[in-house]
């Protein structure tokens, strides 16, 4: 056998019953045995679950929907797409802000969604998305984003815990705020893993113990990550409107 093949074959023996259960591809497997840091910091999947809390819809900022995006709010809603009146009321109703095309195209136009009490319009009495199953890029993405998927900073800080547990004096966790954000789906175990005090492990057993009623997070694996972060990333850049992008908008 060749010498480096032997060696790629050697650094590779103590991971043989990861690399057949995760059925890596055969290039990430050798980058994870030999560079590791040339992977990013998901290559073996993010903890998180969504709560079904709602505070992502309460998050002081903006939601721009598409056009297609446009058209399939208002096909589930029961307007007409094609029709200038039914886009029209639709306009009336739901939207605060629209970008239209130069040559005057409504069908191209985004729409940024009004807020009603703090939170998207479209947040119902119960703190559900009245209009999942076609809600747009920007909510079915988060919190796989690229701006929270720079780094492991970014993504830990993300993180919030419910606001029933206590946060205990000189802790670097927080709840979650209209202003900053945050998400209690992301597990931040692993960060609170690297503190040596155990304070901070009783914390994290406060946390994620299925007991206190709050959900146990799941991995999600790095294509799914890497499919939704490519897809916002797709969806901000098509927006046409740099300034905003660079402002008050951004995934």
């Amino acid at each position: 056998m060749r010498p480096e093949i032997l060696f790629v074959a050697l650094l590779l023996a103590p991971d043989c019953h990861a690399l057949a259960t995760r059925k890596k591809p055969l290039l990430r497997r050798i980058r994870s045995a030999i560079a590791p840091f040339s992977l990013p910091f998901y290559e073996d999947g993010l903890r998180f679950s969504c709560t079904g809390c709602g505070k992502c819809c309460k998050v002081d900022g903006d939601v721009w929907l598409a056009p297609e995006e446009v058209a399939s709010v208002m096909d589930r809603l029961g307007y007409c797409p094609g029709d200038a009146a039914s886009r029209e009321e639709f306009r009336r109703t739901y939207v605060r802000a629209e970008v239209a095309p130069s040559d005057g195209d409504a069908s191209l136009s985004w729409m940024c969604l009004k807020r009603e009490e703090g939170a998207c319009i479209f947040l119902d009495p119960l703190g559900k998305c009245s209009i999942y199953d076609v809600r747009p890029v920007q909510c079915s993405t988060y919190p796989f984003w690229p701006s929270l998927l720079r780094n492991k900073d970014a993504w830990e800080e993300e993180s919030a815990v419910p606001d029933d547990v206590a946060i205990e004096k000189g802790s670097d966790m927080r709840h979650w705020s209209p202003e900053m954000g945050g998400c209690e789906g992301i597990s931040i175990g692993g960060r609170r893993e690297s503190e040596n005090s155990s304070d901070n492990e009783n914390a994290k057993a406060d946390v994620e113990s299925p007991e206190d009623g709050v959900l146990e997070s799941t991995i999600v694996e790095r294509d799914e990550i890497v499919l939704k972060m490519r897809a916002a990333r797709k969806h901000w850049k098509r927006f046409p409107v740099q300034e905003i992008k660079e402002s008050t908008w951004y995934l």
